[in-house]
């Protein structure tokens, strides 16, 4: 958090959970360091944590279940900043009408993308692997 409050500057309030972490006196110690003030959101409510637990329920599911293996703190560093590049530049957010937030960051006309947009070729054959848990795809002959 300090790399990012040193780039793009230290927010007046960290909205988090009562979590140890965030109880912490390690924790504690950071924000009397940036002289933030610290908010309890309410779990659930509209325009509390719920923006934050869904994108940490989607690194979790979408990007780091496909991890076989963490292989200590720098490739875990590596991958948080390759969901972050995925999370804002690629993946369509619902709360966005399917928009990427990048896009709607920078202000470009953004179109939602016709249904026969999602359609797949018929020769693609699919295999899920289940000691594995993945799912191949490959063209058919």
């Amino acid at each position: 958090m300090e790399e990012a409050f040193a780039w793009r500057g230290a927010p007046r309030h960290l909205i988090t959970d009562q979590e140890g972490v965030f109880i912490s006196d390690v924790f504690r110690d950071l924000l009397i360091r940036w002289d933030l003030k610290q908010r309890f959101g309410a779990v659930g409510q509209h325009g509390s944590i719920a923006v934050t637990e869904r994108a940490i329920l989607t690194l979790k599911q979408e990007w780091l279940k496909r991890v076989p293996v963490i292989r200590g703190l720098d490739h875990l560093s590596q991958l948080l900043g390759d969901f972050e590049i995925y999370y804002n530049e690629y993946r369509g957010h619902a709360r966005l009408g399917g928009a990427i937030p990048s896009v709607i960051y920078r202000g470009e006309h953004w179109t939602k993308p016709e249904k026969s947009a999602k359609a797949l070729p018929p020769n693609i054959e699919r295999h899920f692997f289940p000691d594995t848990r993945i799912t191949a795809y490959r063209l058919a002959a």
